[in-house]
């Protein structure tokens, strides 16, 4: 069952023995023990106890919340717990869609299990798509195959606005091209890694382009794009591991939406629910 084990391979996780952090006694992340020691001789940022971990009550507001923590996380990368900054923060939610306490640099996201959030946009002129290469000096999933464009959703900004500027740097797009880009949901999944947790929600968009549009590489993350058939895409996924795994989830989500996966496909109810998992309660779910 190919497409379900692309799904299946997003949605790994054990969260026995992952500690929630909590901010004004909602739950925001989840932290693997070896973190929570790290943070324990910051008493006047975190309150580490057996079974929950808090934010110094005296940190009471967005602004506070987010310098103290960002005081912490140089410690953290010279631990090597934490990816190196990426200049970019996230909001810190209790829940998807809610209103964030204060804000993580992006390159901590996983390492403290929060909810985050982004978009992938899938490029289509007819029956094609276009397809990414991701630069091969990305620090994640280098040269692997992409959606034409994708990005993280930083706090600053709208998801509108998001896509805008990410067509703009990541293919050359026009604002009036992207602005034409159609919302067509939303896809969440739960992933454990060796630093930490992945709680994803890819806001998904299909953008039908001219014939005579090219994208173009412009900020460096993309290598090169090709345009192949839906059909080809789809074999890509189904008998490869070329794309990018959450990149594969958007396509396998567009195969769904246009027919092409359905309910005779082996795994469909499985393939389905795997798209749409529970970010608030991460355990919810066995995979």
């Amino acid at each position: 069952m190919p497409f379900l084990d692309r799904i299946q391979f997003a949605n790994q996780r054990d969260l026995t023995g992952f500690i929630p952090w909590t901010i004004e006694g909602s739950i925001v992340g989840y932290l693997r023990p070896q973190l929570c020691d790290l943070l324990s001789p910051w008493t006047d940022v975190f309150q580490v106890g057996s079974t929950e971990v808090s934010l110094h009550e005296d940190l009471s507001d967005f602004d506070t919340r987010s310098n103290a923590v960002a005081r912490v996380l140089p410690s953290l990368r010279n631990d090597g717990f934490v990816r190196e900054a990426v200049g970019e923060c996230y909001g810190v939610v209790a829940e998807l869609g809610g209103s964030p306490f204060m804000c993580i640099d992006r390159g901590a996201a996983e390492a403290f299990g929060i909810i985050t959030t982004g978009f992938h946009l899938n490029g289509l002129i007819g029956d094609d798509m276009w397809i990414a290469r991701r630069s091969k000096t990305k620090p994640m999933f280098p040269g692997e195959l992409d959606n034409m464009v994708a990005g993280g959703w930083p706090v600053d900004l709208t998801i509108e606005e998001n896509v805008v500027k990410e067509c703009a740097e990541e293919a050359g797009m026009c604002e009036t091209l992207a602005s034409q880009a159609e919302s067509v949901g939303v896809m969440t999944y739960v992933m454990e890694i060796e630093k930490g947790l992945r709680r994803h929600a890819m806001h998904l968009y299909d953008l039908e382009v001219p014939d005579s549009f090219v994208p173009k590489p412009v900020d460096g993350e993309v290598d090169s794009f090709q345009r192949l058939s839906i059909d080809e895409v789809s074999c890509i996924v189904r008998d490869t591991s070329e794309f990018k795994y959450n990149s594969s989830m958007a396509v396998i989500d567009f195969l769904c939406r246009s027919g092409r996966i359905n309910s005779d496909t082996p795994g469909y109810r499985e393939i389905i629910s795997g798209m749409r998992v529970s970010l608030d309660n991460p355990a919810s779910v066995s995979c």
